[in-house]
């Protein structure tokens, strides 16, 4: 019995000196540093192709909010890639070859893809590929045109695995959209 007792007294005085307000003190709460604030990049600054476009266009024609922008030159070809925060996919790509002596028909005979539909209303010769989910990723829906600049053009979102078919066919009308507001000047 005696031993509970100063257990019990123990226990008492511990959580008394607790509550007690004084410097040093085991409950003393001390302010934590201000929280950092998280500033988003523009696409532009990764350079290359993502010069041509913001986060806030490519949300407002495609629905999808990036956060995350890459680019890349090779020879005459500049390329941009966006992601989200949270997975690989879905991406955007964005490929423009500064210039080619191709004209609307040559693109159309030697640079469109087999399986992809003609479009029209876009640059001088313009085509829509959907591909189907592989490698680990959903569905592709793919646009390229020549632009009046002569400057090949690809756009390419590619889907996360799982992606519905829905989602997949809205695509195709939002990429064209984002496709005609990058293809508003001559060069």
């Amino acid at each position: 019995m005696r031993t509970r007792l100063a257990l019990l007294g123990a226990v008492v005085l511990l959580a008394a000196a607790g509550c007690e307000a004084g410097e040093g003190a085991a409950g003393a709460v001390t302010p934590s540093a201000p929280a950092e604030e998280i500033v988003e990049e523009p696409a532009a600054t990764a350079g290359g192709a993502c010069i041509l476009w913001d986060y806030g266009l490519i949300e407002q024609t495609t629905g999808v909010r990036f956060a995350v922008a890459a680019s890349d030159q090779v020879q005459d070809t500049s390329s941009c890639v966006v992601q989200t925060l949270e997975a690989a996919w879905p991406d955007l790509t964005l490929s423009v070859v500064e210039t080619t002596k191709a004209n609307a028909d040559i693109f159309l005979s030697e640079r469109m893809p087999e399986k992809a539909t003609k479009l029209s209303g876009l640059g001088r010769a313009g085509y829509r590929l959907t591909a189907k989910a592989a490698a680990g990723h959903g569905p592709i829906v793919e646009i390229g045109w020549l632009s009046e600049a002569k400057q090949l053009q690809t756009l390419r979102f590619t889907f996360a695995k799982g992606a519905p078919a829905a989602e997949v066919k809205d695509m195709n009308a939002k990429l064209l959209e984002l496709a005609k507001a990058l293809s508003t000047t001559n060069g």
